[in-house]
């Protein structure tokens, strides 16, 4: 049977098939489902399985409020199962801003963002890594083959005080592997550094903040880490060793005039007896936090999440929404058009005997009929598989584009193309593989179709 033949009588038949509507729009359904609802899946889940990895997700702050931590208590915490470490937290700890005083690389000013940071307030976050932390870096080197005041700054990096934009929507994000090299100076905030620190004194135990005259850092830029919105880390966060966090305390502690050589003032007290310390308790998973929470809870020391790690409830609630709706929505939806197809193919053949059988008769063969058939299930799924796709493209162009103007935590569900192509692929080989399996179990009545049927005129 030539091509045009077939094209015209797949055509006219169907014209004919009442359930051709109906194949249509479940399968534009289902092409819309695998692809869009697949694809935010995974970008949820993998945020929250991003966030759930994260150090500071699987860390249990742990403060001596209520009784001194002595060795003896971090060996008997250790010993608790699914206790990976505990890490003292002395230092930055993130809370300390910087205002940004200059960008410099080996030959002086780095002009290229000289005017942007002239006309704007620029600051960061100078975040010390604790115990195991690592961050891996993508570009550059890390911060254990690097000398003390080295730093690494996000993929990325918007260190500007946009008063206009509470929000921070819309921003103009540098990339961070283009400050490889340079050295930042720093200074705190308003000229000040603050140190959050625990005491024990006559008036009991209690823990309060240290606001200090800072100094000026300079720190060389040699790595960009991976800036994810559920992982710990954020547009303006810069990290630095262990070692450079304590001599950055250390620094300022001394600069203010404080003694670290005896015990006279709370903050130097703090400062030299580690029972005074606060800790994180790192768990080796984060659904056994609970159980290592409760256990710490019952040996009568101050445990508590830490309140700026806890990941949003609404990404939780999509994530939950996409893995298990969308799965269930894409399985009823392809049922659905499965069995419509089925049915289509099975009821054609019968509504056609009469036809099928004359086609048999004037010397068609079974193969040329079944091409036919099949070629009417393909004409109609691959149309609602180029509306479908059609649709779900435009609905991602434009997902993509709000989210990446809106806040830093909404980048998150931006889809990567390369996923959404994927995915797309997989519903054109739905869209190809069903109509062709549908056929094949009406093969058989088919084949029984005998040409003395082309009287029929059922």
């Amino acid at each position: 049977m030539k091509y045009q033949n077939l094209k015209f009588l797949s055509k006219a038949n169907i014209k004919g098939n009442k359930n051709s509507g109906a194949i249509v729009i479940l399968t534009c359904l289902l092409v819309i489902a695998i692809t869009i609802i697949s694809c935010f899946s995974i970008v949820t889940v993998k945020a929250v399985n991003e966030y759930k990895e994260d150090y500071k997700a699987r860390a249990l702050e742990l403060d001596p409020w209520l009784k001194p931590i002595t060795d003896s208590a971090i060996s008997a915490i250790s010993n608790i199962d699914h206790v990976q470490s505990v890490d003292d937290v002395t230092g930055l700890r993130s809370v300390c801003a910087f205002d940004i005083l200059n960008i410099e690389d080996e030959e002086g000013d780095f002009n290229e963002f000289d005017e942007q940071f002239k006309s704007q307030n620029c600051f960061v976050y100078a975040c010390g890594l604790v115990g195991n932390e690592k961050k891996k870096v993508i570009s550059g080197d890390n911060l254990d083959d690097s000398p003390v005041f080295s730093c690494i700054v996000p993929s990325l990096f918007y260190p500007f005080d946009d008063e206009d934009n509470i929000n921070y929507e819309n921003l103009n994000y540098i990339d961070g592997t283009r400050l490889i090299g340079k050295t930042i100076t720093i200074k705190g905030y308003n000229d000040n550094m603050e140190f959050p620190y625990n005491y024990s004194n006559a008036d009991g135990n209690g823990n309060s903040d240290a606001i200090l005259p800072s100094p000026e850092f300079k720190l060389k830029v040699v790595g960009t880490y991976y800036c994810s919105p559920t992982a710990s880390g954020y547009f303006a966060d810069i990290y630095v060793s262990r070692e450079t966090d304590l001599l950055m305390t250390k620094m300022t502690m001394e600069g203010a005039g404080i003694n670290l050589t005896s015990n006279d003032s709370d903050i130097a007290k703090w400062w030299n007896t580690p029972s005074l310390h606060t800790y994180f308790v790192v768990v080796d998973d984060y659904n056994n936090l609970s159980e290592v929470f409760n256990e710490i809870r019952n040996m009568g020391y101050d445990i508590a999440n830490s309140p700026s790690q806890l990941i949003k409830d609404s990404i939780v609630l999509m994530a939950n929404l996409f893995s298990t709706v969308g799965v269930f929505l894409i399985l009823a939806i392809g049922i659905l058009t499965i069995v419509i197809l089925v049915q289509s193919s099975i009821s054609s053949i019968k509504q056609r005997k009469g036809s099928i059988g004359l086609m048999k008769a004037i010397g068609y063969k079974n193969r040329q009929i079944f091409a036919c058939l099949c070629y009417e299930q393909l004409y109609l799924t691959i149309k609602a598989f180029l509306i479908g796709g059609t649709l779900s493209a435009l609905f991602v162009t434009v997902t993509n584009y709000i989210f990446s103007h809106k806040s830093y935590q909404d980048m998150l569900y931006i889809i990567d193309w390369n996923l959404f192509l994927t995915y797309l692929g997989i519903s054109l080989a739905t869209a190809i593989i069903v109509p062709l399996l549908c056929q094949i179990i009406s093969l058989k009545i088919l084949i029984n179709v005998q040409p003395r049927e082309a009287m029929s005129t059922n």
